[in-house]
């Protein structure tokens, strides 16, 4: 009786999760822009296959994934050298996503290509090669889990958790990437960046990045908390990657305030959306990294460090495309938070000897959020009225996202059981830092030889 009251509690909390999840999406589907006239007709239209494509893929999950079995499945682990090696082409996709996005919005508004021109330009052909990474491991789980795995094909999916889940983020891919230049050649061009694809795409990004974590975490994670001065390189792929949780999120969540920083007036934006959603929005975003960032890797200072990083990438390459009308102010102000999660883990873990729990964890960032007000009321010419309201926002969305950030954790943690037995040599860190510095110059070469289209 009491695990049947376990697991109806259990269900109760991840549908309560679900609903607050398409609530949420709904609001920013409404503050992305409602457009009027005879576009209104095919935006409705849009809306209802995408929510109805996101149900049908949302029962796939729960059939494969969730689903109650009679009988479990017997695990079965990945070798250490194959789960490396999917967590590095996992990561170099998503670096060449954040690379190619900032691009991508650099070149559109410095040149003003129309739709359907820029199909072929580089900024895309780097970003279809990220997205298309994910494609290809994901076939590849697909033939993996038929020839490998015994079992009906449920039992075969549950079998390791890395394949399962490549074969839903390389599903989830398939449907979001052609749902955006579908949506723009019925709908025409977005009011805002805010559009439903570009909110899907976002969380497709968010699952690859995720899921380059989980096939690296045995090689990273200890069971022992420790400080950045004990870093280790098999720890700079996680470190890379919640990085990019920030610059990604960040980028598309904050893209409106910063064009007004860039001189674009305030009524040329078309803001559908309460002010108060710059707070929610950095640090809620900031939260979820940062909080992703301790708990995976046991370690303080992680949270400042990613801060760090994607302060460092995204200066780096408004630099490198000389991109003036590009901001980095966001990734600036998202140190304080970061930084008070990491001295409140610090404090629970050297005082208490526990870490801290997620309402904690947000309260310390949202208290960072209230003192770094003055600093973003300054930038963002916030009104003294809506002071008040930028900070409740904060609060809520920084214990919502403190809250998922720990679940994920908490998943990753128990999940990464079975084969955190086989760990990596040294050698593999290495080489692993060589590939990715490798790929680094492999993307500096393709934007450096990029002609403009013009």
């Amino acid at each position: 009786m009491l695990s049947m009251t376990e697991g109806l509690d259990k269900r109760l909390k991840w549908g309560l999760v679900a609903l607050a999840g398409f609530l949420l999406f709904a609001a920013f589907t409404v503050w992305g822009g409602l457009p009027s006239g005879p576009r209104a007709l095919s935006f409705w239209i849009q809306i209802v296959i995408l929510f109805l494509v996101t149900g049908a893929y949302i029962l796939m999950v729960w059939h494969l994934l969730i689903r109650p079995l009679g009988k479990q499945p017997r695990a079965v682990t990945l070798p250490v050298k194959l789960r490396q090696n999917i967590a590095l082409l996992l990561a170099g996709g998503v670096m060449a996503l954040v690379v190619g996005a900032l691009w991508d919005e650099l070149w559109h508004r410095r040149y003003g290509i129309p739709l359907g021109e820029d199909f072929f330009w580089r900024p895309h052909l780097l970003m279809y090669f990220g997205f298309g990474v994910g494609v290809l491991i994901g076939f590849w789980a697909l033939f993996y889990l038929n020839r490998r795995l015994k079992g009906t094909f449920q039992h075969r999916f549950r079998a390791n958790a890395i394949v399962g889940l490549l074969i839903l983020q390389a599903a989830f891919l398939i449907y979001a990437v052609p749902a955006d230049p579908i949506w723009h050649s019925i709908y025409g061009d977005d009011l805002s960046a805010w559009s439903v694809p570009h909110l899907l795409l976002l969380i497709a990004v968010t699952m690859m990045i995720l899921l380059a974590v989980f096939s690296h975490l045995p090689a990273g994670r200890s069971g022992e908390w420790r400080n950045v001065l004990n870093i280790r390189s098999s720890d700079a792929l996680p470190l890379l990657m919640f990085a990019a949780i920030l610059l990604a999120w960040l980028q598309v969540l904050m893209i409106d305030w910063d064009q007004m920083l860039a001189g674009n007036a305030r009524e040329s934006l078309g803001l559908f959306r309460p002010e108060w959603l710059l707070a929610a929005n950095l640090l809620g975003t900031v939260t979820f990294a940062g909080v992703l960032a301790v708990r995976v890797l046991r370690c303080v200072g992680a949270a400042t460090l990613i801060g760090l990083i994607a302060l460092v990438i995204r200066y780096g390459l408004i630099q490198l495309f000389a991109a003036s009308e590009l901001q980095f102010v966001a990734w600036g102000a998202a140190l304080l938070p970061l930084i008070a999660i990491d001295a409140w883990v610090f404090f629970c873990v050297s005082s208490r000897k526990q870490a801290p729990g997620w309402l904690s964890t947000a309260l310390a960032a949202a208290l960072a959020m209230l003192v770094n007000l003055p600093l973003i009321r300054s930038l963002y010419d916030i009104e003294p009225s809506h002071i008040l309201a930028y900070g409740l926002a904060a609060v809520i969305a920084g214990i919502g996202m403190s809250w998922l950030g720990h679940q994920i954790a908490d998943w990753m943690e128990a999940s990464a059981v079975l084969e955190a037995s086989q760990q990596p040599s040294p050698q593999s860190s290495y080489r692993a830092l060589g590939l990715i510095g490798g790929f680094a110059v492999f993307m500096l070469v393709f934007i450096m030889t990029a002609a403009p289209p013009v």
